[in-house]
């Protein structure tokens, strides 16, 4: 499961828009997102940081002002700047909470923003919060491959707390809805948020 910025929040989120030679805040993510696709996540970090400075910002929705935080949170944690970072993501998701956008996946980022570092009791929290927000019949049906890899990267946050004996129930619980669901592939690494990697 992937959040997208659809054309669609886009024209709804902004109310304004810029004057000829200026560059507005879809712009900038337009650009930032496009940076982050070929893998240059300082551009990225760099261009979501000028998308604060757009005037009209402070007239576009919730929703879209929590997309902008929370691509904004990804690109800080791979670039190593991981106090900024949570404080973004948790932004996000408390904009998304507030509007009834989709507000654990801001979760499942901060869980593994923490994972990256090691801090594996503060990681194990937040990936509780999330699953406490699912239905575990609801989700292993609708987004089997988000829910797998919410329960594997749990299971690695537990195990590094030192509570192996939880670890392994949750890793056995993941394992039966693999075998109950083909379709139940924990994502590729290339596809979870490289936190960490890109450090100056």
């Amino acid at each position: 499961m992937k959040r997208w910025i659809s054309g669609a929040i886009v024209l709804l989120g902004l109310a304004g828009c810029a004057t000829v030679g200026q560059k507005s805040v879809v712009d900038y993510m337009d650009a930032a997102t496009a940076a982050r696709e070929r893998g240059d996540w300082e551009g990225a970090r760099a261009l979501y940081a000028r998308s604060f400075e757009d005037a009209n910002l402070a007239h576009t929705s919730p929703r879209f002002r929590a997309v902008l935080h929370y691509e904004y949170g990804r690109a800080l944690g791979v670039t190593c700047q991981f106090r900024k970072a949570e404080e973004e993501l948790t932004a996000a998701h408390d904009l998304d909470k507030k509007s009834g956008g989709v507000f654990y996946i801001s979760l499942a980022e901060l869980a593994r923003l923490n994972l990256a570092q090691k801090k594996y009791a503060e990681a194990a929290g937040y990936f509780e919060r999330v699953l406490v927000e699912l239905d575990p019949q609801i989700i292993a049906k609708k987004a089997p491959d988000f829910y797998v890899a919410v329960l594997e990267d749990h299971a690695l946050a537990l195990a590094g707390a030192g509570r192996q004996q939880e670890a392994d129930d949750v890793s056995k619980r993941a394992a039966a809805i693999r075998a109950e669901d083909p379709e139940a592939e924990s994502w590729a690494g290339d596809e979870r948020t490289p936190y960490g990697t890109r450090c100056k």
